[in-house]
């Protein structure tokens, strides 16, 4: 059974709104002590609320906040693009072929957007709205399995030493979270990450992502 240092701190780092609110002096103690004792199951239930606020004042909240301010200043620039489409396509021998064609059409120099991520059974592209039909005219109706439009595609450009730092992800997504948005696609190709939201929430994600940007760099 984990001790309750370990069992706080599991808690504090999957949650960044309870980080953040320890880092700021914004949470009382004893009330998140009682708030581990009960989300913590079995666990927590045989420590005291004692003993787990004197694991809290052990964590090293200061070095955990550095960490993610760090990684806060490592986010360089972020554009965004509206009418944008998610389609998830069947994984058939075909359909690589299909989309090589199709790829062979998108206009990349004026800005158009193609990108796919190739799961066992599925795969997803994102791209314009605008190219939808041309796509239908190249995958065959019935490997298409959902069509998803309405969204926008957020682009997180990162500095060049985020490649050798741990966390800048679950920093994003943890960031967005604590912000109610869900993610429809989320695809990592360092220097950049790229975040494929409901349209509804393009402007809450940008901001939120560019007040994480903006705040750690102040």
């Amino acid at each position: 059974m984990a001790d309750t240092s370990e069992v706080v701190r599991r808690l504090i780092e999957s949650d960044g709104a309870i980080r953040s609110g320890l880092g700021r002096g914004l949470i009382n103690q004893r009330s998140l002590a009682r708030y581990i004792q009960n989300s913590a199951g079995a666990e927590g239930r045989d420590f005291s609320v004692d003993a787990i606020i004197g694991a809290i004042r052990r964590y090293p909240i200061d070095q955990s906040v550095a960490s993610h301010q760090h990684i806060g200043t490592l986010l360089r620039k972020l554009t965004m693009k509206n009418k944008i489409a998610d389609v998830a396509i069947s994984n058939v021998p075909e359909i690589p072929a299909a989309l090589g064609k199709f790829a062979a059409q998108v206009d990349y120099g004026r800005g158009e957007t193609f990108r796919i991520v190739a799961g066992v059974e599925s795969i997803r592209v994102v791209l314009d709205e605008k190219n939808l039909h041309r796509l239908a005219t190249t995958v065959p109706k019935k490997d298409v399995r959902q069509t998803v439009t309405n969204l926008a595609e957020i682009i997180v450009s990162l500095a060049e030493v985020a490649e050798k730092t741990p966390g800048i992800v679950s920093t994003v997504t943890t960031e967005l979270a604590m912000n109610g948005i869900n993610m429809i696609e989320f695809m990592s190709c360092v220097p950049e990450l790229i975040i494929v939201v409901d349209e509804k929430d393009a402007l809450r994600s940008y901001a939120s992502l560019e007040k994480l940007s903006e705040t750690q760099k102040g």
